[in-house]
């Protein structure tokens, strides 16, 4: 497994630990991660520096405890000689998105982390290829990583709870086993199996739904549901066949579909964070263009927009910029200030992520943006946006209460059939 991917699962599986209580067992996991993290919020195309008012916001909307943990975060990441502890803040040394991920693994090998850490992300990265039986996967994991039979019973039972994978219990003590990134790659066959096992109207809405998101790139998920129904659209968004995204302001909450390959071109595993940053930006300017009014800033000409942020340059100043961007703000890919230009005074908008913004464009410009590559690393979940995962989970939830084997179909046949 490539530093990416490993570094993917890290973050991945961080943000899992969030959720519970206790991380005992995963600590270097969850430094790592944390770390990880961090580093991106804080990251830039270009050496900054960051002062402690700033830090703390950006920690906090990060998920990090300014008191117990960001000291102590501090301190790895300059072990790691990725920042610099300057008066008053910290300077960011020539980080940016691309490399963070990189940066999470080796950190998390600095560690020696335990066999059982290292096996669960092994674990999640097998459940997200297809979807898999713990029967068939139990050997070569205690066989790899010398893991005794207890600890591998706590090791599935630690990423059921957590949530490091999904489960399905198939009957006949049999567990099948999945995550929400089974269509981030080989997504033809995959999505053709999963057709296989619905009928023909519901072949006929996914297939449509799903063109009309390779030319957009997004739509709303009233639109989705609407066109889908709602049995429907909770089958497919609970196994992951899309991306729910969904961004705030102060007077509402709207959700956007995309399609899960649509930033990623390798066929390595593109995990369901790695890419929330462009999918927020691209969901922010989809709601610009198409939610927002045109006395608040409604975007009319968007490709001119994002050329001038990837090129540097700060648009506005419009009262929209000072709302919609908020999440983006406190993930550090964009900074709102006030400016004055053209006459004009108001909140004014300069990009501090070039690739985001890139990735951004291209996916305005072409709907799927599978041949464009970029490797970008979101922070954890703030309280003015639900990335993928977050809003699978919920649809998962809900799936279950409803109907618990409403699912088992297409995740058999992904396991068994469809010429995977």
């Amino acid at each position: 497994m490539d530093k990416k991917t490993q570094g993917s699962w890290l973050i991945h599986h961080t943000n899992k630990l969030q959720g519970v209580s206790n991380q005992s067992g995963y600590e270097k996991t969850y430094l790592a991660g944390k770390a990880g993290i961090l580093l991106s919020a804080i990251s830039a195309n270009k050496e900054t520096t960051i002062n402690n008012n700033r830090l703390g916001v950006l920690a906090k909307a990060a998920n990090i405890n300014e008191v117990f943990e960001l000291p102590k975060l501090i301190d790895v990441l300059q072990q790691q000689r990725l920042i610099d502890k300057a008066s008053g803040g910290i300077a960011v040394l020539g980080v940016t998105t691309a490399s963070t991920l990189q940066h999470t693994a080796d950190l998390f090998e600095s560690l020696s982390p335990s066999a059982s850490e290292i096996a669960s992300i092994a674990l999640a990265e097998r459940a997200s290829v297809t979807p898999i039986l713990t029967n068939d996967i139990a050997n070569d994991l205690a066989d790899m990583y010398k893991l005794a039979s207890a600890d591998l019973s706590q090791l599935f039972s630690d990423a059921e709870q957590i949530g490091f994978v999904d489960t399905e219990k198939l009957g006949d003590n049999q567990t099948l086993l999945f995550n929400g990134n089974l269509f981030r790659r080989d997504t033809t066959q995959k999505i053709k199996a999963v057709l296989d096992s619905m009928n023909a109207t519901e072949q006929t809405k996914l297939n449509e739904l799903t063109d009309i998101l390779r030319r957009q790139a997004c739509v709303s998920t009233d639109h989705a549901k609407q066109f889908l129904g709602d049995t429907l659209f909770q089958k497919v968004t609970a196994i992951g066949l899309f991306d729910i995204s969904v961004v705030s302001n102060s007077t509402e909450d709207v959700g956007f579909l995309t399609l899960p390959s649509a930033f990623s071109k390798y066929s390595n595993s593109m995990v369901d964070d790695a890419f929330d940053l462009a999918k927020a930006f691209v969901s922010s300017v989809t709601y610009g263009m198409t939610k927002s009014r045109y006395e608040r800033g409604q975007i009319q000409m968007v490709d001119a927009l994002l050329s001038a942020l990837v090129r540097g340059e700060s648009v506005g100043p419009v009262r929209a910029i000072a709302e919609d961007y908020k999440v983006l703000e406190l993930k550090g890919v964009v900074e709102v200030k006030q400016g004055t230009k053209k006459g004009r005074t108001g909140p004014m908008l300069r990009l501090l992520k070039t690739e985001v913004g890139e990735l951004a464009l291209q996916a305005i410009r072409q709907g799927d943006v599978s041949e464009h590559s970029l490797t970008v690393l979101p922070t954890a979940a703030v309280t003015t946006f639900n990335g993928p995962e977050n809003n699978r989970e919920k649809v998962r939830r809900t799936q279950i209460n409803m109907s618990p084997k409403a699912t088992n179909d297409m995740l058999s046949i992904l396991r068994t059939g469809g010429g995977l």
